[in-house]
């Protein structure tokens, strides 16, 4: 290359980085030779100085183009033309540019309506604001926004905004980008990963909210991996009062004594040893040690039943003591029998200890799956016999009008102590043995009974299991009961609970549809826990959600809760439903329903649990007073 070469180099509009950089080495090994030349005292024949390209005497949109090209950035250049600031001059983009926004160079002519259409629409107004600002203010400025290339591909740029002048005043704005598509998913990435961090919630449900302890469902996961893994064994231990609790107990008092059975529990095994509470007056503990040196089952199970007898608990500032019975089954690495069937089998085998007078029942191995079965829907059916139930109602408040509207039909189970207990234990055997609908059939038949008793001036809302929607003759058994005990359809909705067990679509859409028909309303209970609810919302002729109380506890700390609240009233809203929350627990979380739109509210704020009376004028009279059960009386749970 000659000198001819690299004036020629130096007069081309857009000389690559590469051509740049070898005119450079050789302007430089020119200059040299030049000067060494002079100072031999060569005469020079032609004298010619050597200019940078980049350093010339240019107009500065120019510069600003050409410093862009090197950096392999693009350009947008627009000037109003002769200094003036009215009126459109010239709008053009360099070819980086328009490679940028999809277009390959020269194929389309940049004006300002064909820009605003290449900008996202939701960005034309940041630009347009971006741009207006820097030129009222005389003064750079950067944006970054959305581009839709003609393929439909978004792309992420980023510009920043310089005004042009000429004589001192501006002339134009020139507009200098590149493509950050990566860099914009890495910082929106890095904002979902921080906003997830914050909103994630440690899971409530796997924790009892009185005793601290894992629940039932937690206990059963955790003996599943271990029969899959180590094996080990279950130790179930029952306890009951000495001695009749007095009736003036509340259920702060049950929870306080409670609380102090799950410390005391914890303190025998210790933090490492998984336990939890199992059922009401039910505890379980997993033996599955890693080492082979520590404490047997037998003797731990030993330890826990002397220990609660021999302790003192306080209540009301009076003593007393547990009657403590125990069931231990162990079980093999690999065993057929599932978390659950464990548990029922240490249960059962608990049941067996008081009924023998013996502090423990040991089992070498699981039941056999029959004979559980069969035990357990035993169990079920001469509790249906017996009448062992007890059916509660609990004040439902609409909030847009502050007053009771509404009441749920509760199910209460009699224990064999004679007390009455939550049922969910009770519940969960009865699902899983497929005797869920005759219990289901005793709910609606009793409490349609005390429901036609009455007056009639509430809206009751009466519980049915989703599993319990596959049997073809529940809908005419319904229909049969509510004109058999005179209850104004109008007045009830039912609740389908536990929707993620509907076997069958068809005959769940029959009843629902069924019972709309006659004039009943329809409820999903638990809505936003089920992994098919909102498919249900979709084809189920759905009245009411009730939100699940997981939401809902802790709804005034957590701005995960109160998202997912205000999303799910919003969506309930749009589809024409109505929504409920449950568990509410104080009136900072009834005002806070109110402001996500919820309609009703239920919980301890809204009222308790009660015997249902018969009517408002006649003495309060229960289901299990009806049928000669002992007064109510309730232990820990």
């Amino acid at each position: 290359m000659d000198l001819d070469d690299i004036l020629a180099l130096a007069e081309t509009s857009q000389p690559s980085p590469l051509e740049l950089a070898r005119a450079r080495r050789v302007a430089r090994a020119t200059q040299g030779q030049y000067d060494l030349s002079l100072a031999e005292g060569y005469e020079i024949i032609v004298d010619t100085d050597l200019a940078d390209p980049l350093t010339a005497d240019i107009d500065e949109a120019t510069r600003v183009a050409r410093a862009a090209q090197l950096a392999k950035l693009g350009t947008i250049t627009w000037t109003t033309g002769c200094g003036k600031t009215e009126g459109f001059g010239r709008l053009f983009w360099s070819d980086e540019m328009a490679m940028i926004f999809g277009h390959a160079p020269g194929t389309l002519r940049l004006t300002p309506e064909t820009l605003v259409k290449l900008v996202h629409p939701a960005d034309v107004e940041m630009v347009r604001s971006a741009v207006e600002t820097a030129w009222e203010r005389r003064h750079p400025g950067e944006v970054t926004f959305r581009v839709i290339q003609p393929a439909g591909c978004v792309r992420h740029v980023h510009c920043h905004i310089e005004i042009l002048t000429t004589a001192g005043e501006p002339s134009g704005i020139i507009a200098t980008g590149n493509d950050v598509t990566a860099l914009e998913l890495v910082r929106q990435e890095r904002r979902r990963l921080a906003t997830r961090s914050e909103m994630l919630c440690a899971d409530l449900a796997m924790q009892d909210i009185v005793t601290g302890l894992p629940t039932r469902g937690y206990l059963i996961d955790e003996v599943d991996r271990a029969r899959r893994t180590t094996g080990g064994a279950l130790v179930v231990v029952a306890t009951e009062p000495a001695t009749r609790l007095p009736d003036a107990l509340t259920d702060e008092d049950h929870d306080q004594l409670t609380a102090a059975v799950a410390r005391l529990l914890r303190t025998i095994v210790g933090d490492e040893v998984t336990c939890g509470l199992v059922g009401s007056g039910l505890w379980g503990v997993l033996h599955a040690p890693a080492d082979e040196h520590a404490e047997a089952a037998e003797t731990l199970a030993a330890r826990i039943i002397d220990t609660f007898r021999r302790h003192l608990f306080s209540v009301r500032r009076k003593t007393l003591r547990l009657n403590t019975w125990a069931g231990l089954v162990h079980f093999g690495s690999g065993v057929s029998a599932t978390g659950f069937d464990l548990l029922i089998d240490g249960e059962h085998a608990a049941r067996d200890a008081r009924r023998n007078g013996s502090p423990i029942t040991i089992l070498d191995q699981p039941v056999a799956d029959k004979d559980r079965t069969d035990r357990c829907r035993s169990r079920v059916r001469r509790a249906v016999s017996a009448n062992r139930f007890a059916l509660y109602a609990q004040p439902i408040v609409d909030l847009r009008l502050n007053e009771v509207t509404r009441h749920e039909i509760l199910l209460r189970i009699r224990s064999d102590t004679g007390e009455s207990v939550a049922p969910s234990a009770f519940l969960d055997m009865a699902e899983r043995v497929g005797e869920i609908l005759t219990v289901d059939k005793w709910v609606i038949d009793h409490a349609l009974e005390l429901i036609g008793r009455g007056a009639q001036t509430s809206h009751y809302q009466v519980n049915i299991s989703g599993k319990s929607l596959a049997d073809p003759g529940l809908l005419n058994y319904v229909t049969e009961a509510i004109n058999r005990h005179g209850v104004k359809p109008e007045c009830l909705t039912f609740e389908i609970t536990e929707t993620t067990l509907i076997e069958n679509r068809n005959e769940a859409l029959a009843f629902a549809t069924g019972i709309r028909q006659i004039g009943c309303h329809l409820a999903l209970d638990d809505f936003g826990t089920g992994y098919a609810a909102l498919a249900h919302l979709k084809y189920l002729p759905v009245d009411l959600v009730k939100i699940d109380g997981v939401f809902v506890v802790d709804l005034c700390r957590s701005a995960t809760d109160q998202a997912v609240v205000s999303k799910l009233v919003e969506l309930c809203h749009t589809l024409g439903i109505s929504v409920a929350a449950e568990y509410v627990q104080d009136d900072a979380t009834i005002e806070l329903l109110k402001s996500c739109g919820v309609d009703f509210a239920q919980g301890y704020a809204t009222g308790r649990p009660e015997p249902i009376a018969v009517s408002p004028g006649q003495q309060v009279q229960t289901i299990e007073l009806e049928l000669g059960f002992p007064p109510q009386h309730t232990a820990m749970g």
